[in-house]
């Protein structure tokens, strides 16, 4: 680049002068900000230059760190390639190698490799006492050093992995490719980028050389599930942690990604048996065979999630015993399932279970038979006797003259109910990726098929009859009142961002009449629409949070901690939500939250201008779920001591967030008749019943100021509820305590 902006300028001028004044001192950061990606790939090898002269004056150390840590996605001209590789070899260190070869992925132009070929093979033979940590990049470099240094990696590589066969397969697949192709598999890392990493590149196209891989990946899995088969039947002994090396883990983990990438055929049988055998001892020890591996599968099927790899996952889920791994895994499932609405095409092929178009299976098990039916809400299991009467139970004969009929009924009653579970978080994530489903293919594999029919006619849905203009339909309430779309026509979650307030009115009241109970909260969804315009909000600065209830959801919900900030992808996007204090792995303690900032997928700033209203209406709401779940929320397990009291006490008069408000709107239509006799009153905040106060957003109950403790009866002596538009815990111990109040005092009191 011949000519950098005046930060970029400054930036450069700071590493290599004196002091800049300290009035500019203090941007550093925001002139990092700034950078474009040229830029950032021209200064950087100044910045490392800087980083390994022991000598640089602080302030210039201090600049070059935060221009090596900089979010952005540097690109670099053949000229600054070259640059790099000189700075790089100047004073190498082992891993620089990475930096290295991912330049090679972001050069813009055609490299010199003459140029390059005396820096890389310093690089390459640096990296030695470390090739097992950077062996790829190492090999990508390889390539530009020459054929000499080359084979002395290889070699080298060889001995390194002599008893990590899957290793050695994929090693000697990556020998007949070429740089490119060697860099791309050093930029898939199994942890993300550290501080001083690049941000990742975006998925590519694929290119000639992946059919290698694609074949490798088949009989590294193919390879793994023997294996571990002679591992269960005993022809090889059994050792804990010891099936793969960590070397043959990665090749895994890489060849598990690439098949469910590529969603190959072969790829569903493969799992059935891989993931289930490495989640659980051959013994009944609570250990693995690996646990590594068993976590870098998990991983990958919840990066590239198919129906079939996730049924494999819930099997092993049900199988292991190790009780750490139980929870990964249960983290894991629950994000590949939210995942698997990205991958429009195959979320909608759902397995075949023999269901016929009345949804009812029959399998004839001795004397009875059981009667599988899927109804709107779930699947149900019954039996019937030789005369075709329904029996209460199955008899014991039955039992144990037919077990394992009986035990593939109850398998297939499990699927069954997983497979709606599976479709129904696939769906709902589909919201955050903006997925848009053609006509013909919706019809098929949801509204027709006998498994998903349930779930897709309880809601709302969007036809694109004519280009940007879309209808909202219920399937539930009958055929379309419209011509019937062509095709090809777009078909799409109804979401209330996109709708007008009477609208939404108009959905809730179609609900709540229909008493339709919908697989996840649609019309009663909360929407956000922020006021700012710049590339963050302070919506929810301010909120006094508990750390530890905010971790415990995030982690679920599909957060991770990056930089003591919390970060979601969405699609392209990546959001960044702040909390004044530490954040890691067990934080504990209480904390105000800050603002929430969006960054493209190159870490560059993206204005909420920008972005579609439904994915940011997504991103705040799951912001909203954390700000509810560590401050707003009724919890079981709230311990009650000064410190939560504290807490309750100064949100308790706080306006109400969007989740309490939908649930005010939802009460008002299930206590509708109390409301209307005037029994119960509705507030801005507060439901008032005979002297009593409940408040909408804690479930906190008060007469007259002063704290009342309920003891909800549970079990049968629970009060019946009524029907609720949507599951929601707190909205459910609202109503158990108006009806109990009520049950308690069914006179209004004078």
């Amino acid at each position: 680049m011949d000519e950098l902006s005046p930060h970029a300028a400054q930036l450069r001028a700071a590493m290599a002068g004196p002091q800049p004044d300290a009035d500019w001192s203090g941007g550093i950061w925001s002139a990092c900000a700034q950078l474009t990606p040229g830029e950032l790939g021209a200064l950087l090898p100044a910045a490392y230059r800087t980083l390994a002269d022991e000598s640089a004056p602080d302030h210039a150390r201090r600049v070059a760190r935060e221009v090596t840590w900089a979010k952005v996605q540097p690109s670099f001209t053949a000229a600054a390639l070259t640059d790099l590789y000189a700075a790089l070899a100047a004073s190498p260190r082992p891993t620089d190698v990475r930096h290295a070869a991912g330049a090679l992925l972001r050069c813009t132009e055609p490299w010199d490799q003459e140029a390059l070929a005396e820096p890389a093979a310093l690089l390459v033979r640096t990296a030695g006492p470390k090739a097992d940590q950077v062996a790829d990049a190492a090999l990508a470099v390889a390539v530009l050093a020459g054929p000499a240094v080359e084979e002395e990696l290889g070699a080298h590589l060889r001995v390194l992995y002599a008893d990590s066969p899957l290793r050695l397969a994929e090693l000697e697949v990556m020998l007949a490719t070429g740089a490119r192709d060697r860099a791309m598999l050093a930029e898939d890392r199994r942890y993300g980028p550290s501080s001083g990493d690049w941000p990742p590149l975006p998925e590519r196209d694929p290119e000639p050389s992946e059919a290698l891989y694609a074949e490798l990946a088949r009989r590294a899995l193919r390879t793994a599930a023997g294996h571990l088969a002679a591992i269960h039947a005993g022809r090889i002994p059994y050792a804990a942690d010891k099936a793969f090396t960590p070397a043959d883990t990665d090749t895994l983990r890489r060849a598990a990604r690439l098949a469910l990438r590529r969603d190959e055929p072969w790829a569903e049988e493969v799992f059935a048996t891989l993931l289930p055998q490495v989640a659980v001892a051959p013994t009944s020890a609570k250990t693995l065979p690996s646990q590594s591996a068993c976590i870098a599968l998990a991983q990958a099927v919840e990066a590239y999630p198919t129906p079939e790899a996730i049924a494999a996952l819930r099997e092993a889920r049900r199988v292991v015993r190790h009780a750490g791994v139980s929870k990964k895994l249960d983290r894991l499932l629950r994000r590949a399932e939210r995942h698997l609405g990205r991958r429009t095409e195959v979320a909608l092929r759902l397995p075949d279970l023999g269901y016929g178009p009345d949804r009812v299976r029959r399998i004839p098990c001795g004397r009875c038979t059981a009667v599988l039916t899927v109804t709107d809400d779930e699947a149900a299991l019954t039996w019937e006797g030789a005369d075709g009467r329904s029996v209460k139970s199955l008899p014991a004969a039955i039992r144990r003259e037919h077990p394992e009929e009986v035990a593939f009924v109850r398998d297939l009653l499990g699927k069954t109910r997983a497979q709606v579970r599976t479709l129904t978080r696939a769906l709902e994530g589909g919201y955050a990726e903006g997925t848009v489903y053609r006509y013909d293919r919706w019809r098929a594999a949801l509204t027709g098929h006998p498994v998903a029919r349930g779930t897709a006619r309880r809601l709302v849905w969007e036809i694109e009859y004519a280009p940007g203009a879309w209808r909202a339909v219920l399937p539930a309430a009958g055929p379309l009142d419209f011509p019937e779309p062509a095709p090809s026509a777009a078909v799409r979650l109804w979401h209330p961002a996109r709708a007008s307030p009477a609208e939404r009115r108009a959905w809730r009241d179609r609900i709540a009449a229909r008493q339709l109970r919908q697989p996840f909260r649609q019309v009663y969804r909360e929407h956000y629409l922020p006021e700012e315009s710049g590339h963050s909000t302070t919506m929810f600065r301010g909120h006094l949070v508990r750390i530890e209830a905010v971790l415990g959801l995030a982690i679920r919900q599909g957060w991770n901690i990056e930089d003591e900030e919390l970060t979601l992808s969405a699609g392209d996007l990546k959001a960044r939500f702040g909390i004044a204090g530490h954040l890691y792995p067990g934080a504990s303690g209480w904390a105000e939250a800050q603002d929430i900032f969006l960054e493209r997928a190159d870490g560059s700033p993206q204005p909420l201008a920008g972005v579609d209203a439904v994915r940011l209406s997504e991103i705040l709401r799951s912001v909203d779920l954390l700000i509810s779940a560590g401050s707003f929320a009724w919890c079981a397990t709230h311990a009650h001591d000064r410190d939560t009291w504290h807490a309750l006490n100064r949100l308790y008069d706080q306006p109400l967030g969007r989740t309490a408000r939908l649930r005010r709107a939802a009460l008002r239509r299930v206590l509708a008749g109390h409301i209307a006799s005037g029994r119960i009153e509705l507030g801005d905040r507060h439901l008032h019943l005979d002297g009593y106060d409940i408040h909408l957003a804690t479930g906190r109950v008060t007469q007259e100021g002063d704290p009342v403790d309920i003891d909800l009866p549970t079990g049968r002596c629970a009060v019946p509820l009524p029907f609720l538009p949507y599951d929601e815990a707190l909205l459910e111990r609202v109503v158990h305590t108006v009806g109990h109040l009520l049950e308690e005092s069914p006179v209004p009191r004078r």
